[in-house]
């Protein structure tokens, strides 16, 4: 089960969450502690750009380790039509019991799968290339980003084709081609 998926920055400095889609919140008791819902989304917000950071932190450190800059990563990504050689992890999260992430990213973006310890990692990653791929094609979110924040209704209607309901499906190459192109007619409307 996916309990989120996030779309962030990865420029250097501060991380910046562009988008985020929550599929399971953990039921907390509300008796004892007496918080109100919009504490709870903010504590909510507080996770998510948690595990940003963590993923931005550790792209960060991959960079540097192999000595790009961003001015390398954005003119690879500007060179190629399909998807560049993107930069890849898993990262378990101590902040959230039993969680991972994995994530992928180029350039100055990266999406984030937040998932259970026991997800079939290999899965996860295979639907997060998918996702990243219709994105690219129907709002080329790696090389403007903004358009995750100005269109979030073409992000959600990728993401309850290929992740529905948090989700991960084992699909085939006919299965692709028939979600593909239920969401193009969805994206005309």
């Amino acid at each position: 089960m996916v309990n989120a998926f996030i779309i962030h920055t990865l420029l250097p400095g501060p991380c910046r969450v562009l988008y985020q889609q929550v599929y399971h919140v953990a039921e907390i008791d509300t008796t004892a502690t007496k918080s109100s819902d919009s504490d709870f989304r903010i504590l909510r917000k507080q996770k998510i750009q948690e595990v940003a950071s963590e993923v931005h932190s550790e792209y960060q450190f991959r960079r540097a380790v192999s000595n790009r800059t961003v001015e390398q990563d954005l003119q690879r990504l500007n060179n190629e039509d399909t998807l560049p050689e993107m930069e890849h992890g898993f990262l378990r999260l101590p902040a959230m019991d039993s969680m991972i992430a994995v994530w992928q990213g180029t350039g100055n973006t990266c999406c984030t799968l937040v998932c259970s310890e026991t997800e079939n990692r290999m899965l996860a990653e295979n639907v997060l290339k998918l996702l990243l791929r219709f994105l690219q094609e129907h709002l080329r979110l790696l090389h403007q980003p903004v358009e995750v924040v100005n269109k979030p209704d073409k992000v959600a209607i990728v993401l309850n084709r290929f992740l529905p309901n948090g989700q991960l499906l084992f699909m085939n190459h006919r299965m692709v081609r028939q979600l593909e192109k239920e969401m193009d007619t969805l994206m005309k409307l």
